[in-house]
């Protein structure tokens, strides 16, 4: 998986750099950093991020689960992911699906739109690392690590490595925001489905044709550019 962080109020950050590409080099370092909330971040917390280069946080909740904020010297932009759509989150919702991998192609689809203001975000953030959360740093987030990932080939392996990641970290995750992250509802759903963590995230993943996402919403090339080659720091076609 990418570079775990250590810093006091996350357990579940990490750098996506230093996952191998296809092509047999790595994604790089200090561009983009997954994470959980931030609400346990303190003073020395914010600046061990700001030190590391983060200048823009992204956070991905719905309206009604956003709390605190961000220092001055770190922009925050709020966008939900999720989208209010009724109609698409229903059948996700009845069936649990909501908190898996079991979405992710369907959103992408259905309701594209969504993912597209991120990704315009990204693209129109000032310099310096983008970190982006939801609540617990899993799954839209790890939607939208996904599609970063694609966009650089990194190998499904590699992929699947960074989406497990969070259920390993789920124990001191609880430990540290005082709440259940839901691993073993999450593992009995994937279980119906007749998947793992690792099979779901790995049937999404290969399936995921980015190029042809960018046509469906309509991606501008400014935003694709940013997008395909991490804001600059790294080679599309390596």
């Amino acid at each position: 998986m990418g570079r775990p962080l250590l810093i006091d109020g996350l357990a579940n950050a990490r750098d996506l750099g230093g996952l191998s590409r296809a092509g047999g080099s790595v994604t790089p370092m200090g561009a983009f950093i997954r994470a959980e909330m931030l609400d346990r971040l303190d003073e020395s917390g914010w600046e061990s991020l700001r030190n590391y280069g983060v200048r823009t946080v992204i956070d991905l909740r719905r309206p009604s689960e956003r709390s605190g904020g961000v220092p001055d010297a770190i922009e925050l932009v709020c966008l939900d992911l999720d989208g209010d759509e009724q109609d698409f989150w229903a059948a996700f919702e009845a069936d649990g699906r909501w908190g898996t991998p079991l979405y992710y192609l369907a959103h992408l689809h259905d309701v594209p739109h969504q993912l597209a203001a991120v990704l315009r975000a990204i693209a129109a953030a000032d310099e310096g690392a983008i970190l982006f959360h939801c609540g617990a740093g899993w799954d839209r987030t790890g939607l939208l690590a996904a599609v970063l990932l694609r966009a650089l080939d990194v190998t499904h392996d590699a992929a699947v490595e960074d989406y497990v990641a969070s259920f390993k970290n789920a124990e001191a995750m609880a430990a540290l925001h005082g709440r259940s992250f839901d691993v073993e509802e999450r593992l009995g759903v994937l279980t119906r489905f007749g998947h793992t963590p690792e099979s779901a995230f790995r049937s999404m993943y290969e399936r995921l044709d980015l190029e042809d996402w960018f046509r469906i919403a309509a991606i501008d090339e400014q935003t694709r550019i940013a997008v395909t080659s991490w804001r600059g720091a790294a080679n599309a076609e390596d």
